[in-house]
């Protein structure tokens, strides 16, 4: 049996999307026959137990003063002081196994070539999950689903000369249940009743009250708004006691159909990251606000193929911007069918190809 152990973290401050399609990787690969675990920083928000839910062992390393760090500084805090403890930690984890593991799967920003080397002596073969191309790599093969204008210069010189590159949307970790609303895709006509809000797992920045109440003057009897908050989000009371409030606002938390919500609505409002090959998946029209750096340069090749709108930098953003985006799509129907081709346009994703190729990649155990 593979023997495959995930190093992957989620917090209040880091959102839950690492380990959300590190869960769907691994899903593929336990339906395959592999033994799967999970190895996690114990911070605040993390999702140990949602992992468990789903049926993994979890191996919690002990918060400590680097954690701080993280919340704080998290790219820059693990590069400079964190990543040698977490390596051997991890290691230290690895080696009670009693054998030599098949693969390390790392999806992590704070982790370069340093770590990854650290971790040879005791894995068969390594795979990042990266969409930075900021950093070196000692890794047998590299994941990354974004969309870029270089997508094929950007890690060149950052990896080995044998590393087997997995590039763009064609490589996209979705879970079962997109594939699924595929088939029964909606074609929407432009005219808007539901309205999706989902801003990630942990929206730090609290862009969904933002949100809401830039929409307010919006919401009627006529209009549907789902809006939807990870169990992470420090925020989730607060927009729970809003939408009670409101009649046609429907609170959901940590859900398991989100893709059946973008597959009913009409717009959606949301973060860049992950959730935006969701949406385009489905040709979701969505209006993004860039939450994070590293969402910058994808959200804005997005944009520029006019796939979704991007409102900006979240400072940047208020309610009035909102409001404004909102009222002239609602105005002109033809922009938000033009964005729902587009998107699909620019997927242009039939089925799971792409992940069974990579999933065969990794059942050979070897990388040509």
């Amino acid at each position: 049996m593979l023997l495959i152990v995930i190093r992957a973290d989620a917090s209040q401050f880091i959102g839950s999307g690492h380990i959300m399609r590190c869960l769907t990787l691994a899903a593929r690969l336990r339906v395959q026959g592999a033994e799967i675990s999970f190895v996690c920083q114990d911070l605040p928000g993390n999702l140990s137990e949602y992992i468990r839910s789903q049926g993994y062992e979890v191996h919690l390393l002990p918060g400590d003063e680097a954690c701080d760090l993280l919340l704080k500084r998290p790219e820059q805090a693990w590069l400079e002081t964190a990543w040698k403890s977490d390596a051997e930690q991890t290691m230290g984890v690895l080696k009670k196994y009693g054998r030599t593991i098949d693969w390390l799967i790392v999806d992590h920003y704070g982790f370069d070539h340093h770590w990854q080397s650290c971790l040879r002596g005791t894995v068969c073969q390594i795979m990042v999950i990266d969409d930075l191309a900021n950093r070196h790599h000692d890794c047998d093969v590299l994941l990354d689903q974004n969309y870029y204008h270089n997508a094929a210069d950007r890690y060149h010189g950052l990896i080995p000369k044998n590393c087997s590159l997995f590039l763009g949307p064609h490589y996209l970790l979705l879970r079962d249940e997109f594939y699924k609303a595929q088939k029964g895709m909606r074609i929407r006509t432009g005219e808007v009743s539901n309205i999706l809000v989902f801003y990630g797992g942990a929206d730090t920045t609290n862009e969904t009250e933002k949100c809401l109440t830039g929409l307010s003057d919006y919401i009627s009897s006529k209009l549907e708004i789902n809006v939807v908050t990870g169990q992470s989000n420090s925020n989730k009371e607060r927009i729970k006691q809003i939408c009670s409030s409101r009649q046609n606002l429907y609170y959901h938390c940590q859900v398991l159909n989100i893709a059946e919500l973008m597959n009913k609505a009409d717009l959606a409002y949301g973060a860049g990251g992950s959730t935006t090959w969701e949406r385009c998946f489905l040709g979701l029209p969505s209006i993004v606000t860039v939450t994070a750096v590293n969402q910058i340069e994808t959200t804005q090749a997005v944009s520029d193929l006019g796939a979704i709108w991007n409102l900006g930098w979240y400072e940047e953003v208020n309610t009035a911007s909102v409001a404004r985006v909102a009222k002239r799509l609602f105005m002109e129907p033809r922009k938000i069918v033009a964005m729902q081709e587009r998107a699909l346009k620019l997927m242009e994703v039939k089925g799971s190809a792409g992940i069974e190729q990579l999933v065969e990649l990794i059942f050979q155990g070897r990388v040509d």
